[in-house]
């Protein structure tokens, strides 16, 4: 099931795990999606950071709020600005996702996870050579447990396969 980051950063990012991802000449299809390849602008590796608090709030908290809550009541005062604190360090520290970037033309991107590196730059180096052919083939990518493989499921292409 696909999620998205809802603390502010990155909205129009989804993110996707253990996804089968078959592409055409003409189309890209994972889970009920089907989308024309001409509505794609890009496949790429990507990073995205996942939970980030957004820094208009961490401003507001520390600066304004904490210490005015701090005048009232030195425990909560204090507590707000260790929070936007440990806010500060959190953005600084989070998690990065790393996968299978699909951007479109709307602005939208899925990312689609993965931690295999190695195998992911060589499939998107066969995305690239079959929507640059434009041959009649289909090619399957499976992102499932942190691994990348792909095949080519109809057409032939000796030196592209797996």
């Amino acid at each position: 099931m696909a999620t998205s980051n809802p603390l502010g950063s990155n909205q129009n990012i989804t993110l996707e795990r253990d996804k089968v991802i078959t592409i055409t000449k003409r189309t890209v299809r994972f889970s009920n999606d089907v989308y024309q390849t001409h509505n794609i602008t890009g496949f790429s590796e990507g990073e995205v950071e996942i939970g980030a608090i957004p820094w208009g709030i961490i401003i507001v908290v520390l600066f304004i709020i904490g210490p005015i809550v701090g005048i009232a009541n030195n425990g909560i005062g204090s507590v707000l600005m260790l929070a936007a604190i440990g806010g500060v360090i959190w953005n600084f520290a989070k998690p990065k996702h790393y996968g299978l970037l699909l951007t479109f033309n709307s602005g939208h991107q899925t990312l689609f996870v993965t931690n295999d590196k190695t195998h992911l730059k060589e499939k998107i180096n066969n995305i690239y050579e079959l929507i640059e052919k434009a041959e009649n083939k289909i090619y399957e990518l499976s992102i499932s447990n942190s691994t990348v493989t792909g095949q080519f499921i109809m057409g032939n292409d000796n030196k592209m396969l797996r």
